[in-house]
């Protein structure tokens, strides 16, 4: 459609110039070897959560606005793309197939930048709670001019996702979460980028850090990036998912999977004695499950709001604050950081120039009735 190639143009001059990734500065090797393009306007602000602080009754609370990464969508995947489409593009991959929710904010992610950069897009979402939220996703996502597959449960959903990659036109699988060693990177050269901020003055240093977690990808990549500054920082990821997917051995996993990246590329990580990496898991916002409403998550939509200017949401970043105020209240002596991974980015936060009737018929049943929240 002329529309959309021209939104796909306007999107190409969305994208910044390259700039010097603290994580290259710090292990030059890298530089030469691992694959990277530059997708977000970096680095992002980091300010005070003056706007919520009677919501979370104490002040000392700050906010990384990674939701204001790009222009074209924020939040936490637009750091971890800029390494993942960067290899698929190496690997001359033309169709980025991918699998997750409906309101999943990879999935929206990997189709608005996947087709801004010339790739084709499928994407298999299972079901969830039908929220606004999701509506909104599901719209993006059709908007984008990616192809959806609906996958109903777990079980044909991973069934439909392998036969959509063996249909697809020289693939590039992206994990649900896009949580794998390199695109996890990203998120340690986040926590280099806060640190250049804090020695700048910009903001203090954080005891904790809470940010969502599905995946646990960010949670990873953030622990490693504290461990390799020495800081005594604790990651609390903030359990938004089924247990079996988010724990602290997948974390782990993730987080040794990174440093056997590293070492295998970079001699002087390998020469580094690194402290204990700080992280916990959190479970105490997750409710019934993955995308399920509660009512801390509900009551906490409109913080968000006030917050970074769009609605929150109850899978991830209304479950994140709720969880915020009570670990802040806990430990009232303690600077906390939340790290924002909610897009504001206008676009895609609010509703899309299209209507139900661009996507597959598949996906009707969840634009009728009433929504969850």
């Amino acid at each position: 459609m002329p529309e959309r190639d021209d939104a796909r143009r306007a999107a190409r001059g969305s994208l910044p110039a390259a700039r010097e990734l603290p994580l290259f500065a710090e292990l030059p090797e890298l530089a030469r070897q691992v694959p990277w393009r530059p997708l977000a306007h970096a680095p992002t602000p980091v300010v005070p959560c003056a706007a919520i602080e009677g919501y979370l009754g104490r002040g000392g609370v700050w906010t990384k606005r990674d939701d204001r990464i790009s222009p074209l969508y924020g939040g936490n995947k637009v750091r971890r793309f800029e390494f993942l489409l960067a290899d698929a593009e190496r690997r001359g991959a033309r169709t980025l197939v991918t699998v997750g929710g409906l309101a999943s904010t990879q999935v929206t992610a990997t189709a608005i930048f996947g087709r801004a950069l010339g790739f084709a897009v499928t994407a298999v979402l299972f079901d969830q709670p039908v929220t606004r939220f999701a509506r909104r996703a599901l719209l993006a996502d059709a908007e984008s001019g990616a192809a959806l597959v609906h996958g109903g449960g777990y079980a044909t959903t991973a069934l439909r996702a392998l036969r959509a990659h063996g249909r697809a036109d020289r693939p590039y699988f992206i994990l649900p979460g896009a949580s794998s060693a390199l695109p996890c990177l990203g998120y340690v050269d986040a926590m280099l980028e806060l640190a250049e901020q804090v020695r700048r003055g910009e903001a203090p240093r954080p005891d904790r850090i809470v940010v969502p977690t599905g995946t646990g990808g960010t949670v990873a990549g953030l622990a490693l990036g504290a461990a390799m500054l020495g800081w005594p920082t604790t990651i609390v990821g903030v359990r938004i998912t089924e247990r079996i997917a988010s724990n602290r051995a997948v974390v782990r996993y993730e987080i040794g999977s990174m440093m056997r990246y590293l070492a295998r590329r970079a001699p002087r990580f390998t020469r580094r004695r690194l402290p204990d990496v700080r992280f916990e898991i959190d479970p105490r916002a997750v409710g019934p499950g993955y995308g399920a409403p509660t009512p801390a998550s509900i009551a906490a939509i409109p913080e968000v709001e006030r917050l970074i200017g769009v609605p929150g949401e109850v899978t991830y970043s209304g479950k994140a604050l709720a969880a915020l105020r009570e670990i802040g209240r806990e430990r009232p002596g303690e600077t906390i950081l939340l790290w924002q991974t909610l897009s504001s980015a206008r676009a895609a936060a609010d509703a899309a120039p299209v209507g139900p009737e661009a996507l597959p018929p598949a996906f009707a049943r969840f634009f009728e009735g009433d929504v969850a929240a």
